[in-house]
């Protein structure tokens, strides 16, 4: 897999978002393309915050919200979002409607096998272009997202709609243990 993840980085022109990128041969194949213009890597900054993810611009350290990614970067301004979705995991209720927001290409989501459902549902909201790459442990998920719409409505609607589920799983959970 991370082999196929490698052709498709290879394939990236314009700008790109990486997300919990942390595989030295995924950076330096990142670093060896010349057709990506704007390259952002976010990594965990500190143990402490969780939600505070750090990324290197023009020589400065900069500290930015996971959870409020779309206030940093413009409507359509990036081509390509890559990330692992364990990262991601805690934060997909408004991560997803934000990456959608600020994305103009594709976005390339990879993790373990037993998460796919789970984004691929929640990517179905919004894309119906998405292509599946899988094997026993793990995929990888390409959403075309130049035809996706975002609305406003729609987005608090999936937030609420995602926060109940999550309550009602948790309860399940409570009262089964």
């Amino acid at each position: 897999m991370k082999q196929q993840i490698i052709n498709e980085i290879n394939k990236i022109e314009g700008s790109l978002l990486g997300i919990g990128i942390e595989d030295p041969s995924m950076l330096d194949a990142i670093e060896k393309n010349d057709k990506i213009n704007l390259c952002y890597i976010l990594t965990k900054g500190n143990k402490f915050n969780k939600k505070k993810f750090t990324f290197f611009k023009r020589g400065k350290k900069k500290t930015i919200n996971i959870k409020k990614i779309k206030n940093y970067f413009r409507k359509n301004s990036i081509s390509t979002i890559l990330c692992e979705y364990n990262t991601i995991k805690k934060f997909n209720k408004r991560f997803i409607p934000n990456s959608i927001y600020i994305n103009k290409g594709k976005i390339i989501i990879y993790g373990d096998i037993k998460d796919l459902n789970i984004v691929l549902e929640k990517y179905k909201r919004y894309s119906k272009d998405i292509k599946i790459e899988k094997n026993n442990r793990s995929f990888i998920l390409i959403i075309n997202t130049k035809e996706s719409k975002t609305n406003i409505f729609k987005d608090n609607y999936y937030v609420i709609k995602d926060s109940i589920n999550e309550i009602i799983d948790y309860l399940t959970y409570a009262l089964t243990n």
